[in-house]
């Protein structure tokens, strides 16, 4: 689908893509990180993209059954043949970051970082400041909870059901506790998502964001956190939220 929606234009866009996972039948069976696993599905999603290398290339998940050592280790390879152009991993730590850092250059790494989730604050973005490795976050946006319209979920195949946040209860508190959220945005007559991906980004200078719009509406929110100036007061407002489940 991506291939097709781009067409000829893939050479304006970067392109980030992860292996990592078993499948079987179309489905997730387990983990497989294994260089012999590595070059089959990174070969596969160029086929399927249609194009010639892979901007940025993940390991999905950490697997336990290989050491970080020994999946990085065999990722230059692709890169020196033009496969892939930056490695990075995916859900992990700072030591884990740390190891593999000392086998190749890792540029990225993406780990889940919102108002909500502020575990990467405690010990991951230090880190990071002492370097050049920028922190990609994804469910910037608390899986929806920012946006204001999240709602307790119905839809067995909706993964977000086994996230304790989504129960009826804690949504509720939530919605209390993110008050603050919901203030600022009507203060700047914009979307609360707009002011949750703008405090996220503000003063960060090596944290990028990676939301998931379904529609023009929820795309123009996102990129409008890019032109919205929060003030001082706004920033501590957000950065005191008590709201810190995690």
């Amino acid at each position: 689908m991506l291939a097709e929606a781009l067409g000829p234009n893939q050479k304006d866009v970067v392109i980030a893509t992860k292996f990592g996972y078993r499948l079987a039948g179309g489905k997730v069976v387990g983990l497989d990180s294994t260089p012999a696993r590595t070059r089959p599905a990174v070969e596969g999603s160029l086929r399927r993209l249609r194009r010639d290398h892979i901007d940025i290339l993940y390991q999905h998940r950490q697997d336990p059954a290989i050491p970080v050592e020994d999946v990085v280790g065999a990722m230059p390879d692709l890169v020196r043949q033009g496969k892939v152009r930056d490695l990075e991993l995916s859900a992990v730590n700072h030591e884990i970051l740390q190891r593999a850092e000392s086998v190749a250059p890792i540029e990225f790494v993406q780990n889940e970082y919102s108002l909500i989730h502020r575990a990467p604050e405690d010990v991951l973005l230090p880190y990071l400041a002492k370097g050049t490795v920028q922190l990609v976050c994804y469910s910037p946006l608390g899986r929806g909870i920012l946006t204001g319209n999240a709602y307790p979920l119905t839809d067995r195949c909706d993964y977000r059901r086994n996230d304790a946040r989504f129960e009826a209860d804690n949504l509720f508190i939530l919605r209390e506790l993110l008050r603050a959220l919901w203030q600022i945005a009507l203060s700047h007559a914009v979307a609360p998502a707009a002011v949750a991906l703008a405090w996220l980004l503000s003063g960060r200078e090596n944290v990028d964001a990676i939301p998931g719009p379904r529609t023009i509406e929820q795309l123009e929110d996102c990129l409008s956190a890019a032109r919205l100036p929060l003030t001082s007061s706004d920033i501590a407002q957000l950065d005191d939220l008590t709201s810190r489940p995690d």
